[in-house]
């Protein structure tokens, strides 16, 4: 017999057991839907802990997530690149959006534009766009 309690019917080599049913150590060993089984402390803890998967920082994905065409899962490396463009915080294990990588951090702070060669922008503030419309 197992230590564990189904928590849904189930259905092995013809015979069905329960909730309340003791079922042999040999049947459960069939049974591989976790869904079927009363999670236990063991069951608790994270899956992925010690396997490797996430960005270079140590940050995992807690499902699958699709960038630019590919998928990234929780077992899968996430480039930096990647990882930047991901910002919704339960995609992320733990669900807190990890830092920016400095080189994204970097490519945020750099200007839309550069100014045009040979134009004198020391010293100035930037312009500001208006859109008050001219009087005729």
């Amino acid at each position: 017999m197992t230590d564990r309690k189904l928590a849904r019917h189930v259905t092995v080599a013809g015979k069905t057991y329960g909730p309340g049913d003791d079922v042999p150590a040999e049947i459960a060993e069939q049974i591989r839907n976790p869904k079927a089984w009363i999670p236990t402390d063991e069951d608790a803890a994270d899956p992925y802990e010690g396997k490797t998967g996430g960005t270079a920082a140590g940050h995992k994905l807690a499902g699958t997530v699709t960038v630019a065409g590919k998928s990234y899962g929780p077992r899968d490396f996430v480039p930096d690149e990647v990882a930047a463009q991901i910002r919704n915080p339960k995609a992320w294990a733990g669900g807190k959006v990890p830092p920016a990588s400095k080189p994204a951090a970097e490519a945020a702070a750099e200007p839309e534009h550069e100014p045009e060669p040979g134009a004198d922008t020391e010293g100035k503030a930037p312009r500001k766009a208006t859109t008050v419309p001219r009087r005729a």
